[in-house]
């Protein structure tokens, strides 16, 4: 997947209207999954968990953990071509 493909959530982007979703792995079994904490309390502990529970009950193989220096900020872009050339899915989560 490309940097291009992914979709901005604030709307500001030139392929607003493009709403099409990103082909869905067929199983998660073997995968590697880069969990993406926002940097605010308790992120971390809710993605560690789901992380634990994938590896657990769907054979995910590998989980990496990447943290936003600060909230406030998007996600760097060179976390973001780490995790497309490490990993194969990603989950993000809010703490607080």
């Amino acid at each position: 997947m490309e940097l291009e493909s992914i979709l901005d959530p604030t709307g500001v982007t030139d392929a607003a209207s493009d709403t099409s979703l990103a082909p869905r792995l067929g199983t998660l079994r073997g995968k590697t999954l880069a969990l993406l904490d926002n940097g605010k309390p308790n992120g971390a502990a809710l993605l560690n968990e789901f992380g634990r529970v994938l590896k657990e009950r769907h054979g995910v193989k590998d989980v990496l953990m990447f943290t936003k220096p600060y909230f406030g900020t998007p996600v760097e872009p060179t976390q973001t071509q780490r995790i497309f050339e490490e990993c194969d899915f990603a989950i993000t989560a809010i703490g607080d």
